[in-house]
């Protein structure tokens, strides 16, 4: 049975902090979450430093980049001092396969289907230094089944890079389940939770999983160019990328010339130089999640979800996300005949959300997102798809 929460009236006192919200209904966090209005001053700061102190202001800047990562590591449950930051996945992804060999027996790389395609792009490109990619199948569009992952995991596997939450749907993959299966066979496991991280609890302790990547612009509220990778130390040591860049170096302003001598630290994976603007924006965006706490706004996010799904199944739409709490992500993907033109005449009325092929309207609240703003919006809804 699924566990019921009740709403969060509190937490409304973090609205006048998005100043989106003053004029729209924000049920888009899934995808890009609300500015904070300490965005502002996070870049005036930025400007302020670089204006005064030029080239100088890397000497702070170094310390902002290891406040961010930090503080990025408490929405993974991770220690300090073992997570980078770069401006996007798709490099991180590409830099952990930039590490590994494909020429060999261990050569096979296995993703969910219903992975976001950014990803796939990265791994599909090492098919060409021998990588053998295996995208396991979905059979409903919405979810891929755990046992079929664990099937797919063989001797012959070199990685697993899967996503905790699939994007389309909101479902949630067993990774504790997965990570035990590959470290069966020795594979590596790296888990993308940029669809979770902010909104769903995580322990990367608890997983056991290797690598895990995230970002910020989705329910973090930290806009784009701030992604982050966690992984475990003892890992860190024996993988040494080919895509890099001189942030990657053990002394980066000695400028010495090539090899490079790779950073011990969590400095090892990055490349060249960093999105310092982005990383400001973070450091503010971060300070209201870690005041509330991801378990509370996840209790508050499901009690939401739980209002969208029973008024959209009595209305006889279809829901294409899995009904249990436990199995869903902070979203939930509605669908019905003429959504896509549905999902357009929300945003001209500054109802805020996404639509997707295959999945309908995805409609994320978030700790900021009050009950009555989804009642009203899922009445427009059940009104405009012809259910009222």
């Amino acid at each position: 049975m699924t566990q019921s929460f009740a709403v969060d009236h509190e937490l409304a006192r973090y609205r006048e902090d998005y100043p989106i919200l003053a004029h729209t209904t924000y049920m888009n966090s899934n995808s890009m979450g609300a500015m904070p209005r300490q965005a502002t001053r996070a870049l005036q700061e930025y400007t302020s430093q670089w204006a005064q102190d030029g080239v100088e202001a890397w000497e702070r800047w170094f310390a902002i980049m290891d406040e961010v990562s930090d503080a990025a590591a408490q929405f993974l449950g991770a220690p300090n001092g073992q997570t980078a930051l770069n401006q996007n996945v798709a490099f991180f992804q590409a830099s952990i396969a930039s590490c590994l060999d494909f020429s060999g027996p261990r050569n096979k790389v296995v993703i969910e289907s219903l992975q976001f395609p950014n990803v796939i792009y990265v791994w599909e490109r090492y098919q060409q230094l021998g990588a053998k990619l295996e995208l396991v199948p979905s059979d409903d569009g919405m979810t891929v089944p755990t046992e079929r992952m664990l099937e797919a995991i063989d001797e012959t596997t070199a990685i697993v890079p899967l996503s905790h939450g699939i994007y389309v749907s909101g479902a949630l993959q067993d990774i504790k389940a997965i990570a035990r299966r590959a470290h069966e066979v020795g594979a590596l496991v790296m888990v993308d939770v940029y669809q979770t991280a902010g909104a769903v609890p995580i322990d990367v302790g608890e997983w056991d999983a290797d690598i895990v990547v995230g970002g910020s612009h989705k329910w973090l509220c930290g806009g784009p160019g701030t992604c982050f990778m966690w992984m475990k130390p003892e890992l860190r040591a024996r993988l040494q990328p080919r895509i890099t860049g001189w942030m990657g170096h053990e002394r980066p302003f000695a400028f010495q010339p090539a090899p490079i001598d790779y950073a011990r630290g969590n400095r090892h994976f990055l490349g060249g130089t960093p999105s310092m603007p982005a990383y400001f924006v973070a450091r503010e965006a971060f300070k209201n999640l870690h005041e509330v706490g991801v378990e509370r706004i996840r209790r508050h996010n499901l009690a939401l979800c739980q209002l969208i799904i029973d008024r959209a199944q009595a209305a006889g739409l279809t829901i294409r996300s899995p009904l249990d709490h436990e199995r869903r992500t902070g979203f939930v993907a509605v669908d019905f005949e003429g959504s896509e033109e549905v999902s357009k005449q929300l945003i001209a009325e500054h109802v805020k959300h996404d639509w997707r092929p295959n999945c309908g309207l995805r409609l994320g609240p978030h700790f900021y997102t009050t009950d009555e703003e989804v009642e009203r919006a899922m009445e427009r809804i059940v009104a405009l798809a012809g259910r009222a």
